[in-house]
C-alpha cells in the first residue's frame, strides 16, 4: 500500500497543472536572472521571453513542447512567453534521423511553432558517441539561438535523468560540479543566453502518462534501449533494483543531488573571493603563488580549478591539478614548473603561476638571418616571427649611426647563452639571462626574442634595448650626426600576451 502511493501517478488534469506550473516556475526565475534580482522572482515581468525547445521529437522533448504551446494560451501564465521556437538537431547517426526529423516539423505545422533543424556531424575526437553527439548538439542549439535572438532553451530533462547522471558522475569519481551537473539554470554560450531544464523534480513516469493521455506521437531513439550505453544500464537494470529496495527512493535521492548542487554554488563563490585574492593584477593571466599557498589545501585545488576556468579553458583531472600545486611549492625557478593544458601551459614566472599559450619549443639555437641594410623601415624576421623597426632618431635622442648598420654585415641570431650587453653608460656590461631577469620576462619567452649583431659585437637584444657603446648621443653643440637610427623588435604577437 505504501509503494503504491508512493509511486502513484496523479491524474490527467493534476498532472498538466503540476507541468504547467513546473514550467512557469521555471521561466520567471529565467526573467529573475536576465534581471539580475534572483529573490524577485514574484514582481511583474518586464518583457515575456523568447524561447526555443530542444526538440527531438522523443517522449519527453514532445511533451516540454506541447506543454510550452499550452503555456502561450493560458490565461494564468500565457504572458510568459512571446515567441516559441522548435529546435532540432538531425545528429544523422541513425538511419531514422530523416524520419524523425519528418515527424517533428509535422507536429509543429499542426500547431504553427516555428520549426528549425540543423544537421550536424558527429565527430568522436577519442571521446563516447554520446559525449560527442552531445557537444555536437550543445553547439547548433547555441548558434540556433544566436541567430533567433532567443531568452532561453529548455531541455526536457527531469528528475531520473538527473538521477542517472548523478550514478554516472558517481561511478567515474567525479567531484561537486560533477554529481550536480545538471543545474536548473545555468549561462549558455554567449550574449547572456540561458539553458533551463524545468522539469528536473517531475519524475519521467509523470511526462509519460500526460504525453499518452494527450495522444502526442513521439519517436523511439533505438539506442536508448542498447544496455552497451552505461546510462541505458543503469535506466534499466540499476534503478529498477533500487526502487524495488527502496520505493520512493527517487525523490529523496534528487532532494540529496539539489543538495549538492546547492553546495557546488557556495563553493564556487568561494573559490571566485580566492581567485580575486589571489590574482596578480600586475600580470597577465597569472595567480600569486605565495597567496595561493596560503590557503588550506583543498581551496589550493578548488581556486586553481576556477581560476583555470575562468580563461574558458576545460580544467585538468584533480590529479594535475595537485601536481601543479607540488610544483608550485617545490620550484624556484621559471623553467622548472610545466603543466601542460591542451592549447595552454601552467608556468612559473618569478612568484606567480601563469597561464601561456603552449607554443612548441625551439631547440635550434644556431638560426640566423644575414642581411645588408640600406635604410630599410622594417626587416622581416621569419623565424621568430616579427620585424625589426628602424625610424630615424629625434633630435635629442641616442641612435645608432647609420655608417655602422650600413657598413655591417648585421646577422639576426638566437640566445645561445653566455651574451652580454651594456645597457647604461654608467653600469657595466651584464649576462643577458640577469637583465631578463630583471626585466622580468619570464625564461620561456626568452627564446623567442632575436639578437642583433654587428660583426661580431651584439648591438642590440630584442625585449632589453641597444648596446649602448654602439650608440651616438646629441651632444647639443651640432657635431652629432642626424644620421642616428632607433632599432626596436616588433613581433607579430605581443610578448606573454600583454
Amino acid at each position: 500500500m505504501e509503494r503504491k502511493a508512493q509511486n502513484a501517478v496523479p491524474g490527467v488534469r493534476t498532472l498538466e497543472e503540476k507541468l504547467l506550473e513546473a514550467l512557469a516556475e521555471s521561466l520567471k526565475q529565467v526573467c529573475a536572472t536576465i534581471r539580475g534580482r534572483s529573490d524577485d522572482i514574484l514582481q511583474p515581468l518586464e518583457r515575456p521571453l523568447q524561447v526555443g525547445i530542444a526538440f527531438s521529437g522523443g517522449r519527453d522533448s514532445m511533451a516540454l513542447l506541447e506543454a510550452a504551446h499550452r503555456l502561450t494560451r493560458s490565461r494564468r501564465w500565457g504572458g510568459l512567453i512571446e515567441g516559441l521556437y522548435a529546435l532540432h538537431v538531425n545528429h544523422g547517426i541513425s538511419e531514422n534521423a530523416d524520419s524523425w526529423e519528418s515527424t517533428c516539423r509535422a507536429f509543429c505545422d499542426a500547431r504553427r511553432i516555428p520549426f528549425s533543424a540543423y544537421q550536424v556531424r558527429v565527430d568522436r575526437k577519442g571521446k563516447g558517441l554520446e559525449a560527442a553527439a552531445r557537444e555536437e548538439r550543445y553547439r547548433a542549439l547555441a548558434s540556433a539561438a544566436r541567430e533567433l535572438k532567443l531568452d532561453v532553451i529548455l531541455t526536457a530533462h527531469h528528475q531520473d535523468d538527473r538521477l542517472e547522471t548523478f550514478l554516472l558522475q558517481w561511478m567515474r569519481g567525479a567531484g561537486v560540479d560533477g554529481l550536480s551537473g545538471m543545474p536548473a539554470v545555468r549561462e549558455f554560450g554567449e550574449n547572456g543566453l540561458l539553458l533551463a531544464r524545468p522539469w528536473l523534480d517531475i519524475p519521467r513516469a509523470w511526462i509519460e502518462a500526460w504525453a499518452k493521455a494527450r495522444e502526442l506521437a513521439w519517436v523511439d531513439d533505438e539506442s536508448n534501449d542498447d544496455t552497451a550505453f552505461l546510462r541505458n544500464l543503469i535506466r534499466h537494470e540499476v534503478l529498477p533494483v533500487l526502487d524495488k529496495a527502496r520505493p520512493g527512493f527517487r525523490k529523496a535521492a534528487s532532494r540529496s543531488v539539489e543538495l549538492v548542487t546547492e553546495a557546488g554554488t557556495v563553493l564556487h563563490s568561494v573559490a571566485a573571493e580566492d581567485v580575486a585574492r589571489c590574482t596578480d593584477k600586475t600580470r597577465p593571466r597569472a595567480l600569486k603563488i605565495a597567496s595561493l599557498l596560503n590557503l588550506s589545501v583543498p581551496r589550493q585545488a578548488l581556486c586553481l580549478r576556477a581560476w583555470i576556468s575562468s580563461y574558458g579553458i576545460e580544467p585538468p583531472p584533480r590529479a594535475t591539478l595537485i601536481e601543479a600545486l607540488r610544483q608550485a611549492k617545490q620550484t624556484h625557478s621559471d623553467t622548472a614548473l610545466t603543466i601542460r593544458l591542451g592549447a595552454w601551459d601552467i608556468r612559473r614566472w618569478g612568484a606567480d603561476i601563469v597561464l601561456h599559450p603552449y607554443a612548441k619549443p625551439v631547440r635550434d639555437t644556431s638560426k640566423t638571418v644575414s642581411f645588408v641594410w640600406n635604410g630599410e623601415r622594417e626587416v622581416e624576421l621569419a623565424p621568430w616571427g616579427g620585424v625589426l623597426a628602424f625610424r630615424p632618431a629625434e633630435a635629442d635622442e641616442d641612435g645608432f649611426p647609420g655608417e655602422l648598420l650600413r657598413t655591417g654585415p648585421l646577422e639576426v641570431r638566437a640566445r645561445r647563452g653566455g651574451e652580454k650587453i651594456k645597457l647604461y653608460r654608467l653600469r657595466p656590461s651584464r649576462n643577458l639571462k640577469h637583465l631578463y631577469q630583471a626585466a622580468g620576462i619570464p625564461s620561456f619567452e626568452r627564446g623567442d626574442l632575436p639578437l642583433l649583431w654587428c660583426g661580431e659585437d651584439l648591438i642590440y637584444a630584442a625585449g632589453l634595448g641597444p648596446e649602448v657603446r654602439k650608440l651616438e648621443h646629441p651632444d647639443g653643440s651640432g657635431r652629432t650626426s642626424p644620421d642616428r637610427w632607433v632599432v626596436s623588435w616588433e613581433p607579430d604577437k605581443p610578448l606573454f600576451g600583454i
